[in-house]
């Protein structure tokens, strides 16, 4: 009769609490689904920047105890700041330092959220884990195979920041929101008691807590980076004076300081050289967007050679693109028709109908 009982056990999910809505209703959705659900909260943060930031704050880790309690479930909170600073904070200012454009989101979802939860589920002997992300887990008919679909709610679909997550961790992976408008989800938080129902939205960078990136990167930097150097036309002309790369992005208008009878943008930045390079829009278009870190939901695919919808910006409209290898073992995205405001550092993810297969970080 006992070893009746055990092989009906409740599966076990470790849910990544953030303290907002959305990760507290992603608990007591699984909870009412029959999950034996424990939460967890990382800290990320230095004490000193804790107080200040708009999300991954003292509050934020007393409000996802609190749901926890009301609840009846466990919850743990866990120090990975070292993790962070050198996954997600490091690799931030040197990218802009490298004349990039960083998107945090992924590589604190690459490295931290989904990576450290695993492990500490696995560590734990948990059969899932769970976050509040908007996005649809999927798998073939055999299951033998699991990918990621956009959410129902297309404002709030947060697939494209989860690109790089492979099938044997979607295996292990759940997403309880991704069929759920926000507002039904606010509902759901008021009908569950909870009192994150109506806490609002975090917009901004987590570890930016003051002032700009710019600011930040100042900080962060144990003697001045912001070294001046040209900026020059197409053609090699120079026409200014830049105050330091990292204050600078493609597709930058405002703050260039020269004096143009049509309007210039920045189209190129070169840490080589300490140089930027502006022209007017038509030279900020590309059909080749050649690709690091490469991945694929499954290393069984073969993507080459065919055509794709990619995104190189969250929320936009998705182009045609057909998957190359150069020479040198890249991969290249070559768009049916060119696209402006292509940047290096940001993240370009290839959707086959409704399905991700992959994305990579987009390089010069």
């Amino acid at each position: 009769m006992k070893e009746r009982q055990n092989s009906k056990k409740k599966p076990t999910v470790l849910v990544g609490m953030s303290g907002g809505v959305d990760s507290s209703v992603a608990a007591a959705l699984l909870q009412k689904r029959g999950y034996d659900v424990i939460g967890m909260t990382f800290q990320l943060l230095p004490p000193k920047d804790e107080k200040r930031s708009a999300c991954c704050n003292l509050n934020a880790v007393n409000d996802a105890k609190r749901v926890a309690d009301s609840l009846g479930i466990p919850h743990y909170t866990v120090n990975i700041r070292d993790e962070f600073k050198t996954h997600v904070i490091d690799p931030f200012v040197q990218t802009y330092l490298d004349g990039e454009t960083p998107n945090p989101c992924v590589e604190c979802n690459r490295f931290i959220k989904f990576t450290h939860l695993d492990q500490k589920a696995k560590a734990l002997g948990i059969d899932y884990i769970a976050t509040g992300h908007y996005c649809i887990r999927s798998h073939t008919r055999d299951k033998s195979h699991y990918y990621l679909k956009p959410a129902k709610d297309a404002k709030k679909d947060q697939s494209y920041f989860l690109y790089m997550l492979t099938s044997d961790q979607l295996k292990r992976t759940l997403f309880p929101l991704g069929h759920y408008t926000k507002p039904e989800i606010r509902d759901m938080a008021e009908s569950f008691g909870l009192i994150t129902a109506q806490k609002s939205d975090s917009q901004e960078i987590c570890f930016v807590t003051s002032g700009s990136y710019r600011d930040f990167i100042n900080e962060s930097l144990s003697q001045p980076e912001a070294k001046p150097g040209p900026i020059l036309s197409v053609n090699g002309e120079e026409l200014g004076t830049h105050k330091g790369l990292y204050h600078y992005t493609v597709g930058q208008r405002k703050g260039l300081n020269i004096h143009s009878q049509v309007p210039l943008y920045v189209i190129k930045i070169s840490p080589e050289t300490n140089s930027i390079v502006v022209g007017d829009v038509n030279d900020l278009q590309t059909s080749e967007i050649k690709l690091k870190q490469f991945s694929k939901y499954s290393e069984d695919l073969c993507l080459t050679n065919q055509w794709f919808s990619v995104k190189t910006r969250y929320q936009m409209i998705p182009f045609r693109a057909k998957v190359m290898i150069d020479d040198s073992g890249h991969c290249v995205l070559h768009a049916r028709t060119p696209q402006s405001g292509i940047t290096a550092g940001q993240s370009a993810v290839l959707y086959a109908k409704n399905k991700i297969v992959g994305g990579g970080i987009i390089t010069y």
